[in-house]
């Protein structure tokens, strides 16, 4: 871990004390809020949507509540306006390394890398490279089966997008803020601009000169340089590099290229020529040359069980196929729609740590999914007939609800963290769930119920020791913690961790007193709203960006903030990324908000297909290298490498906590991702031998998850007399462990 963390510019993002808390300012008064029609009808049963868009109805209206005072961030965005009436800017998606630091980090769109180039004496502009399996550098211990990590070589400079005028001091700008696409802009001194637009998948790089006069130069250097004939109205070209690399050129414009000595090419005159760039030699290139995508519209609907997402490229210029060329990674190629299938283009390009891409011939990639309907609040397990409790369970549940609805709910809440808080109420959530509901015991439900309200309206009155604040810059709500705090929450990274606990506890209370969300002014549910809009929020809009933390083309999300990093965004908890959207589902079945519950289900059927081939490895894993599938599961996923390891360590034994952080917390949604097969693998590969040394509450987290494959020897482990609570997370009850695990069949 330190040679990566050291050998880029690779911030640490756990370790920023030194910025300043952002200065507090007057809020605005309170808006006026969208009234929810709630359901008060049983909302367990299974419901099959027919939604045509599932991304029109906003969550929510108007300003956030004044509760949350507006505060300006220190932190600046680069090359980005940030005005009151600006668009919200992303925080957590692929280009944000362009908007931090000095913007020389890079960003993948996927299968290309981009970055601002303008080291001193060489070439300014936009270099960009692609990179493939052959080149990965495995470690610490290259030859070790399975290898610690493995990255991508980063800022190989094949080529560097320039021009007559374009130097050091060159400005990079970023407008038209979308999920999945962004518009970047050159400008020289003399305010003449190259338009580069970046979109996830896009089938070129695409240049467009406004007056400039093009310099293409090669760091790697260009052994060939040669015109190839015409497509059309366009020239193309073929570039050999010295790496023997080879790229096609296409220029739709009226200017010549030539090679000018072995590290350039240069255009003939000052042009408005769109020049574009891609990795090998294809009809397909050809036939898509004179495309490229200026945004990327994220669309879906449902339909029953099946849910469809699409991306749709909205395309400029002409081609000779009349569409352009798009790639998609493995979990698109096996979801597509067989309309796209049959455009397969014959083009594969590596990615940096998905497998291999596709390249298609079209405008829109349309995937589909069969969605988790059926699985809701009952504890769910794929094996499991369904949940049925014996007195002899019952009685050894209702032990443990009654001593630990004696602990102080509301003082264990009310701490300095929103992540450790959350667990905290998700924990005593979880207690009157099942004290409520498999129980039917209402003096302890009465009991922790009042509790855990007393301890949520604490943040929904934004009465905690680190109020949330809205910030006006980037536009989010964020601790008023220093940005070393709260695992940097300030600076956004974490939030859909942090605010999942607290939406997934909101939601179990509501099922049990769904009037409690709408008490006190909407209190509640104004504050489960604000923290949903600003984490998966369905729409652009002013206040907050869409879908801040979800990344609907990786497949999962990245909860990497405004930290510039030099392998790009990260993840390390791929458990606490379903929770978040399991909570939501479980939350918009309350309030009834049927939009809302279907894009719930849809990224979870995303998440259940990539993260399987991704971040879980099964022994059969065909994504990942072979020489790192040994480790089960990913630690941490870069866009540009993967480190087995955490940002806190590896674990008191062995690596205990690097699988555990993928594992908790274990909720019915658990085993619809953690399929059988994977855990027990993992269970006899990596766990088995190291279970009985574990001195802490990870042993507890271990132990829960063996359920997902032998509920019964977890069981006896949970249920056992001589208990001792310092083997559970201080995020688990021993009450919903035993529930969860009677109720998928490990009780007698």
């Amino acid at each position: 871990m330190g040679f990566l963390r050291n050998a880029l510019k690779n911030l640490d993002l756990k370790d920023q004390t030194q910025q300043r808390q952002p200065e507090q300012q007057q809020p605005p008064p309170q808006p006026q809020r969208k009234q929810q029609v709630f359901s008060h009808s049983d909302q367990d049963n299974s419901r099959n949507f027919d939604i045509g868009d599932i991304f029109s109805h906003p969550i929510a209206e108007g300003e956030p509540p004044a509760v949350f005072k507006r505060v300006q961030h220190n932190q600046k965005p680069q090359g980005c306006s940030y005005g009151d009436d600006d668009e919200a800017i992303h925080t957590n998606n692929f280009y944000n390394n362009l908007t931090l630091d000095d913007q020389t980090f890079p960003v993948w769109t996927l299968p290309y890398s981009l970055w601002l180039t303008k080291d001193p004496d060489q070439d300014a502009g936009l270099a960009f490279n692609h990179t493939e399996a052959a080149q990965r550098v495995f470690g610490p211990d290259a030859g070790a089966n399975p290898a610690q990590f493995y990255f991508n070589p980063p800022k190989i400079k094949s080529f560097v997008i320039s021009g007559e005028g374009i130097k050091n001091n060159v400005s990079l700008t970023l407008k038209d803020h979308n999920k999945l696409s962004v518009i970047a802009t050159l400008a020289s001194a003399n305010d003449k601009f190259i338009s580069i637009p970046l979109a996830h998948g896009m089938g070129f790089i695409t240049a467009t000169y406004n007056n400039i006069k093009p310099i293409i130069a090669s760091q790697v250097g260009f052994q060939e340089f040669t015109k190839v004939g015409n497509v059309g109205n366009i020239s193309k070209y073929k570039a050999k590099l010295f790496n023997q690399v080879v790229w096609s050129v296409y220029v739709d414009g009226d200017v010549a290229l030539s090679l000018k000595d072995p590290n350039h090419v240069v255009g003939d005159k000052e042009t408005n020529a769109t020049i574009q760039f891609a990795r090998g030699e294809s009809q397909y290139y050809d036939q898509a040359a004179g495309t490229y995508p200026v945004a990327v519209d994220l669309k879906g609907s449902v339909k029953g069980t099946r849910g469809q997402y699409r991306f749709d490229y909205k395309m400029q210029g002409k081609s000779q196929s009349g569409t352009g060329l798009v790639w998609c990674l493995p979990h698109h190629q096996e979801a597509l729609v067989d309309d796209v299938k049959n455009k397969y283009a014959q083009l594969e390009l590596d990615s940096p740590t998905k497998g291999v891409m596709r390249a298609y011939a079209t405008n829109e990639l349309i995937m589909e999914e069969d969605l988790p309907v059926d699985i809701n609040w009952e504890p769910w397990a794929s094996f499991s007939n369904g949940p049925s409790y014996s007195d002899k369970a019952k009685e050894a549940i209702k032990r443990a609800a009654e001593e630990e609805v004696k602990q102080d709910v509301v003082g264990m809440a009310d701490i300095d963290s929103m992540y450790t808080s959350g667990k905290i109420l998700d924990k005593f959530a979880y207690i009157a769930y099942v004290t409520k509901f498999i129980l039917n015991d209402e003096d302890l439900t009465s009991k922790v119920v009042p509790l855990v309200k007393k301890a949520v309206e604490i943040f929904a009155n934004n009465k905690q020791k680190y109020p949330l604040v809205y910030d006006t810059t980037w536009k989010g709500l964020i601790s008023s913690a220093d940005p070393g705090a709260d695992f940097g929450n300030s600076n956004y990274n974490d939030h859909h961790f942090h605010y999942g606990y607290h939406i997934h506890a909101i939601a179990l209370i509501a099922k049990i007193d769904k009037d409690w969300l709408t008490a006190n002014n909407n209190l509640v549910l104004n504050y489960a709203n604000t923290l949903l809009r600003d984490t998966a929020n369905p729409q652009k809009e002013k206040y907050f960006p869409q879908s801040r933390s979800f990344d609907w083309f990786h497949g999962h999300s990245f909860a990497h903030g405004i930290f510039a990093s030099g392998d790009g965004k990260d993840e390390e908890s791929s458990s606490e990324d379903y929770h978040f959207a399991y909570g939501m589902k479980l939350y918009a079945k309350v309030i009834g908000d049927s939009e809302m519950e279907s894009r719930a289900n849809l990224i979870l059927a995303i998440m259940k297909r990539a993260m399987n081939m991704y971040m879980l490895y099964s022994d059969d894993n065909k994504i990942q290298p072979p020489n790192f599938i040994k480790n089960k599961v990913a630690g941490i996923s870069f866009e540009n490498k993967i480190d087995f390891s955490t940002y806190f360590g590896r674990g008191t034994i062995a690596d205990e906590w690097i699988h555990g952080i993928h594992m908790l917390p274990i909720t019915p949604i658990s085993s619809y991702i953690r399929s059988e097969k994977f855990v027990k693998e993992e269970w006899d590969q990596k766990l088995a031998n190291i279970i009985d040394q574990i001195p802490d509450g990870w042993k507890g987290i271990l132990m829960l998850n063996s359920a997902l494959f032998d509920p019964k020897k977890a069981w006896t482990w949970f249920a056992r007399n001589d208990w001792e609570d310092r083997l559970i997370d201080n995020g688990m009850s021993r009450t919903w462990s035993l529930a969860y695990i009677a109720g998928i069949g490990g009780a007698d």
